[in-house]
């Protein structure tokens, strides 16, 4: 049988529009690459964007937080965290009540980053909302929250962030 997707970078546009899952894929993609081109046009390493949102809300966490609420390896947050940290975004301080354990904390330099991507997410929510009507973006919301809960009960995760 011969392959009708060969010589194609993505499945025909009537085939995405059609499956929940893969249209949901696309427009993830669609969203991801806004994003990170409006951020860097802001000036913002899109890598920090979640660290930096997640910290403006809820100062002073472990690294093990920024790792459970970010989905990303260990490794990965504390390569990031020194990178953050040399470019004056946050800082890391030992923690008054547990010794061992090192708190993350964003800057004034990182708040200030902070409101520049929060303004690049609110250009790009309302350009990708634009013409649906409030029912409908509830219902999106509804719709997706159900979709992210389901994919994350067949990881055997927890579905909630407390933090979030």
């Amino acid at each position: 049988m011969k392959d009708k997707h060969k010589g194609h970078p993505h499945p025909p546009w009537e085939e995405v529009r059609q499956n929940p899952c893969m249209l949901c894929g696309e427009v993830g993609r669609l969203l991801h690459q806004t994003m990170k081109e409006r951020t860097e046009r802001a000036g913002i390493n899109p890598t920090y964007r979640q660290f930096i949102h997640f910290l403006s809300e809820h100062d002073g966490v472990t690294q093990l937080d920024l790792a459970n609420v970010t989905h990303l390896a260990a490794p990965t947050v504390s390569i990031t965290l020194q990178k953050m940290e040399q470019e004056g975004l946050i800082i890391r301080r030992t923690d008054a009540k547990d010794q061992r354990q090192l708190l993350v904390y964003i800057t004034e330099t990182g708040r200030t980053i902070c409101e520049k991507a929060r303004e690049q997410i609110r250009n790009v929510e309302e350009q990708t909302l634009k013409g649906i009507s409030e029912q409908d973006i509830q219902k999106l919301l509804s719709i997706l929250s159900q979709m992210r809960e389901n994919l994350i009960a067949g990881r055997g995760e927890k579905a909630g962030h407390e933090t979030d």
